[in-house]
């Protein structure tokens, strides 16, 4: 539904509230609007608490709707009046079921510059779990995992997963001290690679027995310290280890119902559901990984129900605490430090766990049974406005309402060789320094900086040229370059040879499967092309190469650190980081910027149409943050990029065979990258997927 500029006026009051003492800046429960006369918060009756309880609600009746917050210390809540919380040197979090990130905002404290946000509600949907990527209502069972893709869930849903799987019996059963060594990775994806780690497991297992017979000893630990036997125990070690773990994943993944009701899986034995499902787990956790069980999902696996739930918990109260003490910093900048005023040297803070903490800490929700008595005591209405003040740690000496922000990207080791040789086998083309951005701050002339993450840069890439696939340098413009817009939601618009495959996509519909298109490629959203939030590069004379700095829906590639060109981010830091920045720097707020494209393309002998209206929600920085993206460590022995399609060896190319044939005609833009040649027509494999870019 659409709000209107006059329901903002709780957030943009408690924007205000904040110990960072920055009138201009505020302290940003950042969210979106919420009822005008919402009834005071339903708190169910406590364990020894219902009086005070009573006693709280009671107090908060008294206090204006638009204007109650409940001030905690120490786990003690207090209903208050939101100038007090003010005038305590509090800062006001949203917790509401409502909130969305800043950079969604429609509209800038202090200013009368409301412009709608079209994706606004869709996030607030996915977030508490109302509908799917492609806005289609969820089914009483179905759940959003977000996290990873950069929407973390509401309280209510995160309250819904403590009390749902709190009545489940089957944890009670599951092996949690297993997980607490660790053998793997396992990277079983199939049932043949399965049964060849089933036949290693048991050699391992005939040769242990056949060495606890020979050492006259009972367990692996004795034979381990036999080194006539040590090889033979570390093994049977590892493979028990393995086989254990498989048939526990399984149980665990079976437990927590992401196999399905009617689903049966072979013990032991991995299938492509158990792949998904494993998948669905690491994303239900917050885990960025393949499906595979490596140390962060054994981690996960070893930890109860209750714990796992708190960690969530934990992660959804510091992304709030980010949002309203609007922060960055966090860690990531590693040994870096600055003088203060005095000339001390301080290290570079980690704000990020400073405010995150000190809310849990404040909340009183410093173990898991704490945080279950917290959600024992709201209902499910108590979060659909939840607004708390607590004391929050002091800012840095160097924060201002406008800071003097800039941007550096390192592109690391690059290579601009072939990377194939004769025989059409990829080289190696090892690299020990990834390409990296760093955010700083100049602080009275120090280089400050606050946070350094791994991000993307262009390299050979698949391209379809005559209808087939060839290869290109996709090259990450290097030189001075400025953020001047900011786009909230970005759409990314098909360029003409597209491949038809790239815009459809298979699902359900009333029980039977049919194509249709993919708008969530499109965006605005967490899966299109640019994720959530990009800033484009240009030059200070407006010239723009498709390069961004942007967030990603394909998360596990930002490790591989290669794109099409632009920068990618994981979508969680795409939005902190622009959030931040709109925080700290002057902007205007354009609002949606309409486009009228549609188009309408043959997809397997059906029709399709898409239509297009916005390329997203704009901001204009003024003045812009400088970027400055260094060429790096160019290694091999070219030292330039190459400009033409060059064909795969081994590979017989129909050019060839006629004799060279015509040069084809420039196609639109591609992802990312400029123009690009080519009549693809959707037909092979190497055409640019939107998630590569």
């Amino acid at each position: 539904m659409s709000r209107a500029p006059d329901e903002v006026l709780m957030r943009l009051s408690v924007t205000s509230v904040t110990v960072l003492a920055l009138a201009s800046l505020g302290c940003p429960a950042a969210g979106t609007p919420t009822v005008k006369e919402a009834p005071p918060p339903r708190v169910a009756k406590a364990e020894g608490g219902s009086a005070a309880a009573s006693d709280d609600a009671s107090a908060a009746a008294k206090i204006p709707a638009e204007r109650r917050v409940f001030a905690y210390v120490g786990g003690v809540r207090k209903a208050m009046d939101l100038d007090d919380a003010r005038a305590r040197g509090l800062t006001v979090v949203d917790l509401s079921d409502d909130w969305v990130p800043f950079i969604f905002w429609s509209r800038t404290p202090g200013k009368e510059d409301y412009k709608e946000n079209d994706f606004q509600d869709d996030y607030v949907d996915l977030a508490n779990d109302r509908i799917d990527v492609d806005g289609v209502a969820l089914g009483k069972s179905e759940r959003n995992y977000l996290e990873v893709y950069g929407i973390p869930p509401s309280l209510s849903v995160v309250r819904r997963r403590f009390l749902e799987d709190e009545k489940r019996e089957c944890y009670r059963s599951l092996d949690y001290a297993l997980f607490k060594d660790y053998h793997g990775p396992i990277r079983l994806t199939d049932p043949q690679s399965s049964e060849r780690e089933k036949k290693k497991y048991d050699a391992a297992r005939v040769a242990y027995g056949k060495a606890l017979k020979k050492a006259r000893v009972k367990s692996a630990a004795e034979l381990a310290k036999l080194p006539e036997h040590k090889k033979v125990a570390e093994e049977f070690i590892r493979y028990d280890w393995r086989h254990r773990a498989i048939l526990e994943m399984q149980k665990r993944l079976a437990c927590e119902g992401f196999f399905g009701k009617r689903h049966k899986e072979k013990p032991g034995i991995v299938t492509y559901a158990t792949v998904q499902a494993l998948k669905e787990f690491e994303r239900k956790h917050n885990i960025y990984g393949w499906g595979m069980i490596f140390q962060a999902t054994a981690t996960a696996l070893g930890r109860s129900a209750l714990e796992n739930n708190y960690e969530s918990l934990k992660r959804v109260l510091y992304e709030r605490a980010i949002s309203a003490a609007r922060v960055l910093e966090d860690g990531t900048a590693g040994k870096a430090s600055y003088k203060n005023a005095a000339g001390k040297k301080e290290r570079v803070r980690n704000m990020v766990e400073e405010v995150g903490s000190a809310l849990v800490a404040e909340l009183g929700l410093t173990t898991p049974e704490k945080a279950l008595a917290f959600i024992r005591a709201h209902d499910e209405k108590a979060f659909e406005r939840f607004f708390v003040a607590v004391r929050l740690p002091p800012p840095p000496p160097y924060y201002a309402s406008h800071m003097d922000l800039h941007t550096v990207i390192d592109r690391g080791d690059v290579w601009y060789d072939f990377p194939f040789d004769e025989k059409g086998r990829r080289k190696a083309q090892p690299r020990s320094k990834m390409p990296q951005l760093t955010l700083f701050v100049r602080h009275q002339g120090q280089e400050i900086p606050l946070v350094r993450w791994q991000t993307t840069i262009g390299g050979w890439q698949p391209e379809m040229r005559y209808d087939q696939e060839y290869y290109k340098y996709k090259i990450s413009d290097v030189g001075p370059r400025i953020w001047k817009n900011i786009v909230a939601g970005p759409v990314w618009v098909p360029p003409a040879n597209t491949p038809s495959r790239d815009m459809v996509k298979i699902r359900s519909v009333a029980g039977a499967t049919q194509g249709i298109v993919a708008h969530q490629a499109f965006g605005p959203g967490y899966a299109s092309a640019y994720g959530l939030v990009a800033a484009f590069h240009v030059t200070k004379a407006g010239h723009d190469n498709q390069v961004r700095t942007h967030g990603s829906v394909n998360y596990m590639s930002i490790l591989n650190s290669f794109s099409h060109g632009c920068h990618r981010l994981f979508n969680f830091r795409a939005v902190r980081l622009f959030s931040f920045v709109l925080g700290h720097r002057k902007f205007e707020r354009k609002g949606q910027s309409k486009i009228g494209y549609s188009q309408r393309f043959e997809h397997k002998g059906e029709e399709f149409h898409t239509n297009l209206q916005t390329r997203g929600y704009y901001y204009e920085l003024t003045p812009p943050v400088q970027v400055m993206v260094l060429e790096g460590n160019v290694k091999g022995e070219r030292k330039t990029p190459v400009e033409e399609y060059l064909k795969k060896p081994s590979v017989t190319y129909q050019e060839d065979l006629d004799g060279g044939g015509a040069e084809p005609e420039d196609g639109g833009e591609t992802p990312g990258k400029g123009k690009g040649k080519g009549k693809g027509k959707g037909k092979g494999k190497g055409m640019l997927q939107p998630q590569n870019l």
